[in-house]
């Protein structure tokens, strides 16, 4: 009497979390563990309705090579996947398999074919229920989506900051960048372009092309590379499940941070709350150089000495290395460097020897 019994109930090919039921049943307690395909196995979940309208392309009308659909739906569906987490998670790539509610977000329907150009008719589930309230709160870092909208929602907004080249845009990293790049191959001529159209949701039209792949590719090369700092500060803010924090530092600018829970836990975020600290941790930055946020290794008590860290991580960008080198060429007087440098005292024969050597 008392033991746990326990019934697994699994779908074929089933590949999300767990989500267990318990009742006692003749003394024991069972439990009935469900493990489904994605989140929206539990219940139907509200679509908007899309339209891909593909030109350019050099074929017929509603016709396509099925690996260049196929190319283009699995590089739509990454971008879609990375924009997404980078506004709920705060980062586009992470460690370990995608969360369910991420798979089901981008679980797209392909829902006809239409003429006129090559038209692919798709549906996206809506955000609502599969993020339930992370949808609703927005914290002092991320702005999550809005009830109603869909994956490639957050995708129309990543489009359109990378084309207008909005070096602080919130709806991009190098991760989502990266995945933007992945659709240069679709355009291979530059009168190939994708136009992503609905009717329910007409602010979110966008058109991609090979020029705003090419902006994307820009904004990627000016983007500093990530890298390790340690960085001291007031923490003054934990969000979301005590996953994100903020610092303040000794010039009252912010940086926003995560955990790194391959190396730390939440816990130890929270026994340092309203203390001065510092962090070791990932710095990742904007296409401007600016810190977009830092994912945190390690946190300890602030020490003394350790004020040097209260300032914000800078590396230098791409363009401003070029502009400074170009500064300081037009700053430099060349003859006068080499004014006096010429051995005016040797023969010319000799001179002469010499460059035949």
């Amino acid at each position: 009497m008392g033991d746990r019994v326990k019934l697994v109930v699994a779908s074929r090919n089933a590949k999300a979390d767990f989500s267990s039921r318990s009742f006692d049943w003749r003394g024991s307690t069972v439990s009935v563990f469900f493990l489904v395909e994605n989140i929206a196995a539990f219940s139907a979940v509200p679509t908007v309705k899309y339209s891909l309208r593909i030109h350019g392309l050099p074929t017929p009308d509603r016709t396509i090579p099925i690996r260049t659909l196929l190319d283009f739906l699995a590089g739509l569906t990454d971008c879609a996947e990375k924009g997404l987490r980078l506004v709920v998670d705060g980062a586009s790539v992470r460690a370990g398999r995608p969360p369910a509610w991420l798979e089901a977000a981008t679980n797209f329907t392909l829902a006809g074919l239409a003429g006129g150009s090559t038209v692919l008719q798709i549906e996206a589930p809506t955000l609502d229920e599969l993020l339930g309230d992370q949808v609703r709160q927005g914290d002092f870092w991320l702005q999550p989506p809005h009830p109603g909208e869909t994956a490639l929602s957050v995708v129309s907004r990543s489009i359109r900051d990378t084309t207008a080249e909005n070096l602080e845009s919130d709806y991009y990293d190098a991760g989502v960048l990266k995945s933007i790049l992945q659709l240069k191959s679709f355009f291979r001529a530059r009168e190939q372009r994708v136009e992503l159209i609905s009717e329910q949701r007409p602010n979110e039209n966008i058109e991609l092309s090979l020029e705003a792949v090419e902006k994307a590719e820009r904004l990627k090369i000016r983007t500093p590379e990530s890298q390790t700092f340690l960085v001291s500060g007031l923490l003054n803010r934990i969000e979301h499940s005590e996953r994100r924090f903020r610092l303040v530092l000794g010039d009252g600018r912010l940086v926003p941070g995560r955990i790194d829970e391959e190396f730390t836990t939440a816990e130890n975020l929270r026994e340092h709350w309203g203390r001065k600290v510092t962090v070791r941790g990932v710095v990742h930055f904007r296409p401007s150089g600016r810190v977009q946020m830092i994912a945190a290794q390690e946190f300890r008590s602030m020490s003394a000495g350790e004020e040097i860290f209260e300032v914000v991580p800078y590396v230098q960008t791409v363009a401003e290395f070029a502009q400074e080198a170009v500064r300081e060429s037009a700053n430099r007087n060349w003859l006068q460097e080499i004014w006096g440098q010429w051995p005016d005292d040797e023969p010319v024969e000799s001179l002469l020897r010499d460059t035949k050597r």
